[in-house]
């Protein structure tokens, strides 16, 4: 079901912002579900997607891993943004937000409608 769910968002976030790059980080030992690179801003945001309704500290680890950070913002630019896009409510601990997939998904279109407005 986790994986459906990485599939799910990963598509949707392409198809609603277009302007921007999607793909999975891996790295040696672990791996960002999903980063969106903005190559015009030279920045981006990482996400971990999980399909639990629970938050757990564990669930975030990678996001504040200073190696994989630095390396990831090495390549694409200062991180904006660090998500765990899980079933629960939404909520910030330190620079973390979780945020409830239904509400990010939905929250998508308010990208897509900021984009045609720029136009």
């Amino acid at each position: 079901m986790g994986r459906m769910m990485e599939d799910l968002v990963l598509l949707e976030t392409a198809v609603a912002r277009p302007d921007k790059q999607m793909f999975v980080l891996q790295f040696s030992v672990g791996e960002f579900d999903m980063v969106v690179f903005d190559p015009r801003k030279a920045s981006c945001e990482v996400y971990e997607i999980k399909h639990s309704r629970v938050a757990v500290p564990q669930q975030y680890r990678f996001l504040v891993d200073d190696e994989k950070c630095a390396r990831t913002e090495h390549r694409f630019g200062s991180i904006t943004a660090r998500r765990v896009l899980y079933r629960g409510v939404s909520f910030r601990e330190g620079a973390v937000e979780y945020v409830n997939v239904e509400e990010y998904l939905r929250g998508l279109g308010e990208w897509a409608n900021e984009k045609d407005n720029e136009s």
